[in-house]
This record gives C-alpha cells, sequence and structure tokens, in this order.
C-alpha cells in the first residue's frame, strides 16, 4: 500500500466516525496528511483505489458502511431547511454590536445535521467584552425560545453558544491544535461577520495545516455576509463601552457556570462550553481504526 492509499484510508476512517462518506474533492480537501501531498498522482491513486474503499453515487467509503450514503444524503435535506432558518437568527444576533462574526460548527456546518439535532454556533467578540455579549446573545436567544438550555431533551433548532472568544485571542492555544480542532476549524462555515474577522481568525490558526495540508484553497472560495451596522446598533455601541456592564455580567454568569462546571473552558477572553469530551472520544476511536487497517 503506497502513501496516498494510506492517506485516503486514513481521511476516510475520520469521517467514517461521523457516518459522513466523502465526495473525491473532499477527499482532498480534508485529506489528513502531515505535509503536501502531489494533486495528480494523488487523483489517479484516488480513482483506482479499491482495496478497502467502496463507491456508491459518487460517495467514497470503507468496508461494509454503504447505508451512510442513504444517511448522508436525506442530512443535506433536512441541514438546508435547518440551516435557512439558523441564518435569519445569526441575522438578528447582529444586533448586539460587540459580535464581530458568527459561524455555524458541528454537523450543520457539514450538511451533516438531523432534524432533531440543536445548531451550534462559534462568536468572536469585541476585545474586553465576552461577558456582556454573551449576556445579551443569550437574553436574544431566550426571547426568541430558540436557546438550549442546560440538560434540555429536545433541543431541535435551538441554538447552543459552544464558543466564544475575543478579538485578542483569535489564535487557539496549543492545547487545542489537534487533528479533531483542525477539521472543527476548517470546516467552520461563515455566516456573518463585521471588520473581515473570519479572514483573520483563519490565518490565526494557520497550524490546522499541519493536519488538513489542502483545505486552505476551499476555504478561501467560502462566501460570508458582511454586516452593516444600523443607527440603533451604532448608539447602542456607545452603551455597551460601560466599562462595569462587562465586570457585573461576569459575576453574574460565573455565578452559574459554576455551579454546574464539567469541561468547560472558562476565562475573560474564551469561553468554550463543551460539557462531553467529544475530542477525546472521536480520536479514541479514530485511532482505534487506525490499529485495525494498521496504519497507526
Amino acid at each position: 500500500m503506497d502513501n496516498n492509499q494510506k492517506l485516503i484510508i486514513k481521511t476516510l476512517l475520520y469521517s467514517d466516525i461521523f457516518d459522513f462518506p466523502l465526495l473525491e474533492n473532499e477527499v482532498w480537501n480534508y485529506l489528513i496528511s502531515e505535509g503536501k501531498v502531489d494533486k495528480e498522482p494523488f487523483d489517479k491513486e484516488l480513482k483506482k483505489i479499491n482495496s478497502v474503499v467502496f463507491r456508491k453515487n459518487n460517495y467514497l467509503f470503507t468496508t461494509d458502511r454503504e447505508s451512510i450514503v442513504k444517511k448522508r444524503l436525506k442530512r443535506i435535506k433536512e441541514s438546508k431547511i435547518k440551516l435557512e432558518y439558523a441564518r435569519k437568527i445569526i441575522r438578528k444576533l447582529f444586533s448586539v454590536s460587540t459580535v464581530m462574526f458568527i459561524g455555524i460548527s458541528g454537523n450543520l456546518s457539514m450538511l451533516n445535521s438531523e432534524k432533531k439535532d440543536d445548531i451550534d454556533i462559534f462568536v468572536i467578540v469585541k476585545k474586553n467584552k465576552i461577558w456582556i455579549t454573551r449576556f445579551f446573545l443569550i437574553a436574544m436567544l431566550k426571547f426568541m425560545g430558540v436557546y438550549r438550555k442546560r440538560g434540555e431533551k429536545v433541543v431541535s433548532n435551538k441554538f447552543c453558544l459552544n464558543m466564544l472568544v475575543d478579538e485578542t485571542s483569535l489564535k487557539l492555544s496549543s492545547n487545542f491544535q489537534n487533528l479533531y480542532t483542525a477539521h472543527e476549524v476548517s470546516q467552520l462555515m461563515p455566516i456573518r461577520q463585521r471588520s473581515g474577522f473570519y479572514k483573520k481568525f483563519i490565518e490565526s490558526n494557520s497550524w490546522t495545516t499541519h493536519f488538513l495540508p489542502n483545505v486552505k484553497d476551499e476555504i478561501e472560495k467560502r462566501e460570508i455576509e458582511n454586516h452593516k451596522d444600523s443607527l440603533f446598533e451604532k448608539i447602542f455601541s456607545v452603551f455597551l463601552l460601560i466599562p462595569s456592564l462587562e465586570f457585573f455580567s461576569r459575576i453574574l454568569q460565573l455565578h452559574f457556570i459554576n455551579k454546574n462546571i464539567t469541561s468547560e473552558t472558562v476565562s475573560n477572553n474564551f469561553l468554550a462550553f463543551h460539557p462531553r469530551d467529544y475530542k477525546s472520544e472521536v480520536l479514541l476511536q479514530y485511532n482505534k481504526s487506525l490499529l485495525k487497517y494498521g496504519l497507526s
């Protein structure tokens, strides 16, 4: 088995964890490799590989996983409906003038979401405004009846603020720099921004290319809405400059967060709310698959 074959199988084994068969261009875009690969010989290998890789409706997957093709096609249909709904809500959230960027993360970012799933969003906020921003975002989502509460069982189309960073902390720290997070960053679906913050975020996390060297070209083609502030938002931004608002919103929210703290990451410029450690679960399963195929 040559190197290209190994890389193809590794990439499919990772996507297989999410029941997500890949098209040929997706195998290339999300190829798991520690270095650059020449595209021409890679494409030739991808066309002929058949040892443990199978095809259906132009999708590639590993042995005995044909059923996930039908599952992906169904999820694409559900995700498109969910995505249009999410865009409408996110546009409203931009009335909070300290929001610089909102993108969709998780399964929906890859159109791999089911009807029953919630909607994970990633938010970049203005410097030193992470707590007051989160306060108003939660208030707005609750007012609209779409905020996912802790422990809630029925979560279809509810919004989860799973990560917020301020503009001084765009580069994720070394403990987040792994294959799982590289996928999360690279697959983030940009929805709306102020001041070009999506590009700033991607450029700040160039470490992802150590895991996914080909995805940069695909990222650069993504479209994003640019927000223009209304008069109300300009006035509201002045109100949010009051220093005490950040202080008191931090005290209030920490009071409730500390009551139920699990594996969350909480600081004054970075908030990550993941009560379940998906990263460790996914990477453990991936490493088991590599061992099974003799690729570790």
